[in-house]
């Protein structure tokens, strides 16, 4: 098989647990983990359900370097991205990609062949200062 892209979403509940669902379905895509504060959500089930890892700090990943190639940020919490920023550079992560909300509903409504862009459930969040 090809190459396979490493993937963790932060945020398992309306937006990251249909995507974790989507994700999951696609040869090329290993989900190795889902953060979220609520661990009764969506992505802790899907976690449990698939063996992959299950966090409530979302700054985990920032420490797995090279495990991770993309991380989907669609929590809606303004307080993670300036975290995670903060996790980047004390684990002087430079291979993990951070995904803001807007891409990852403008690849995903791409990707269903939409012609509107996915609704956020997150209209105020903002990219990384």
């Amino acid at each position: 098989m090809g190459e396979k892209v490493r993937v963790a979403v932060i945020g398992g509940g309306r937006t990251g647990g249909p995507l974790l669902e989507n994700l999951l379905e696609l040869p090329y895509v290993v989900v190795v983990g889902v953060a979220d504060k609520d661990s009764e959500c969506r992505g802790a089930e899907l976690a449990k359900q698939h063996g992959f890892l299950f966090t409530n700090d979302a700054a985990v990943f920032a420490a797995r370097n090279n495990e991770i190639d993309v991380i989907i940020e669609v929590s809606g919490d303004p307080s993670v991205k300036p975290a995670l920023k903060d996790a980047f550079q004390t684990n002087d992560n430079r291979h993990t990609i951070i995904l803001h909300d807007l891409v990852a509903r403008l690849v995903l409504s791409l990707a269903m062949g939409s012609n509107e862009l996915i609704p956020t459930y997150h209209p105020d969040d903002e990219g990384i200062g």
